[in-house]
């Protein structure tokens, strides 16, 4: 059994939300009406407003609860054939405008009926085709994941982050949604132009 939420995370720009949260939301509120979520309230998301710089420039995932973690299911009916396709889509012109010097990610939060915690996977890249390449990794990352939830004890949240080919496959844990994302993008820190690291050196 798959069941969809209505919410979603995401982290970016006004411009980001206007021209790619948006209408991935609205798309994620229609698949939702076909997988509905009986749990929704378990998931609290509420993103502040980043205290450093980073290099992650935006992020946008959907959150699934997965019966007898139907993984396989999920992404070949859903992820494949209509999410991944679609905020691709809507995320491409955005990546152009903003340039391939920053990081974009699409993320899945998965949570297991009758397990504890959740996995957030990140697919991470410079490029839609870096991420299309990160997507791939996406099945072995969610096996691992239904081995680490059907143990776990505690209602951590465990990243893993795909990038270039490569997974972690120890997750970093963390205490909520919020800090997990606050967490990818500290390991994504910001680029200073060239001028204000001058400055900054003689000062």
């Amino acid at each position: 059994m798959i069941e969809v939420s209505e919410r979603y995370l995401v982290f970016g720009k006004n411009s980001f939300l206007k021209e790619v949260a948006i209408p991935v939301g609205d798309l994620i509120g229609e698949i939702a009406k076909e997988y509905p979520c009986t749990n929704d309230s378990t998931i609290a998301i509420n993103l502040r407003p980043t205290a450093f710089l980073t290099g992650l420039d935006a992020l946008i995932g959907i959150a699934v609860f997965l019966g007898g973690w139907a993984s396989t299911k999920f992404l070949d009916e859903i992820y494949a054939a209509k999410l991944g396709p679609a905020i691709k889509g809507y995320l491409l012109p955005y990546v152009e405008k903003s340039g391939i010097d920053k990081k974009y990610s699409i993320s899945i939060l998965a949570r297991k009926n009758g397990a504890r915690g959740a996995v957030l996977i990140c697919c991470v890249g410079s490029s839609i085709e870096e991420i299309e390449s990160s997507e791939r990794h996406i099945p072995a990352a969610l096996s691992i994941a239904e081995e680490l939830l059907n143990y776990s004890l505690d209602d951590f949240v465990y990243l893993y982050v795909i990038e270039k080919g490569k997974v972690n496959l120890e997750p970093v844990a963390f205490d909520g949604y919020e800090s997990a994302i606050e967490g990818l993008k500290k390991m994504y820190p910001a680029r200073l132009p060239n001028h204000i690291k001058s400055d900054y050196k003689q000062s």
